[in-house]
């Protein structure tokens, strides 16, 4: 008896672990988009050293609120899988409240958009970070990618919340296009990973 119950048992958390992972899953597409998108961004940003100052923040602003109702989308769909549901939805919100902040104040204070964007940046080092976490118990290779990208997002946002006066607008500039160029990557490759999971649970 003790055996088949432990052998059901097994079964059920199996089943259990295959539905909560299934929704994030078949929405690999959606973080590929993200990736893309953040990609071509922070490449844009790096390529424009020119940039002004305003089109900077309304850039931002515009891709946040993206990234938000994309996530958002996701978190609503999934059951507290690769990272949890209430993380993963108040990042969304995040984002999207942080994206229209920007967007409608292109013209931000110097001092205020380092400290805005130091902040998200660090927050979605640790939920990349947790994310890698996930992917790893859930044996999906690659997951050492997305925690290396994590890694680094975190120390350049404590690289810029260290010194939002003194780092220099051209720096800042700099440091965000490497983060999205990061963020992005790590995005992509998580997608890929999640798309081989999505084929072999149709098979």
């Amino acid at each position: 008896k003790y055996l088949v119950l432990s052998s059901k048992t097994t079964i059920m958390k199996t089943l259990d672990l295959y539905e909560r992972a299934l929704e994030p899953v078949k929405h690999w597409w959606m973080y590929l988009i993200i990736g893309i998108l953040a990609l071509v961004l922070g490449i844009f940003m790096l390529a424009s050293p020119a940039i002004t100052y305003e089109l900077l923040t309304l850039l931002l602003g515009v891709a946040l609120i993206f990234f938000g109702i994309v996530q958002l989308v996701v978190a609503m769909l999934s059951k507290n899988f690769f990272v949890s549901r209430a993380a993963a939805i108040i990042g969304a919100i995040l984002d999207i409240v942080l994206g229209v902040l920007l967007a409608a104040n292109p013209g931000i204070a110097a001092l205020t958009l380092p400290l805005i964007l130091g902040m998200w940046m660090m927050y979605k080092s640790f939920m990349m970070i947790s994310y890698a976490g996930d992917l790893k118990g859930f044996g999906v290779k690659g997951y050492g990618f997305t925690m290396f990208c994590g890694i680094v997002l975190l120390i350049l946002s404590v690289m810029i919340l260290l010194r939002p006066i003194t780092i220099g607008m051209m720096t800042v500039a700099i440091y965000i296009a490497l983060s999205f160029i990061l963020y992005g990557l790590a995005e992509i490759v998580s997608a890929f990973r999640l798309k081989s999971i999505h084929n072999l649970m149709k098979e």
